[in-house]
């Protein structure tokens, strides 16, 4: 399990394996399928590369500690396949455009996006 921050250091994901999850209740909120990051909604938010996550206009949307963590006691990872499941039953079409990443961070970050897909 990763960490992912946002512009101003706060924790606001956590990725495990393909799934993006609610620091706090560690719900599915998304999913990451090669280098592509897929919301709720199976819609397109952004791509992951070199430790960060960016829009599709390439502004960075949240940066991955490399650094693995524990798994909390809490974790249901059966339930975590389950809701993950459910969102990638929804994905159509697995290819990305190509990002032509920025240093610019952007003004919505990784959570917010997640939060509303």
């Amino acid at each position: 399990m990763q960490a992912l921050y946002n512009h101003t250091g706060e924790l606001i994901a956590y990725q495990y394996q393909h799934m993006l999850l609610h620091p706090g209740n560690l719900t599915v909120l998304g999913l990451v399928i090669g280098d592509c990051v897929f919301g709720s909604q199976a819609r397109v938010l952004g791509k992951v590369f070199q430790r960060k996550v960016y829009n599709m206009s390439g502004e960075v949307l949240a940066r991955r500690e490399e650094k693995p963590l524990l798994l909390p006691e809490k974790f249901d990872i059966k339930s975590s396949i389950t809701q993950a499941w459910r969102i990638l039953m929804k994905i159509r079409d697995h290819a990305c455009p190509w990002v032509d990443t920025k240093e610019k961070w952007s003004q919505a970050s990784l959570d917010e996006l997640l939060y509303i897909d």
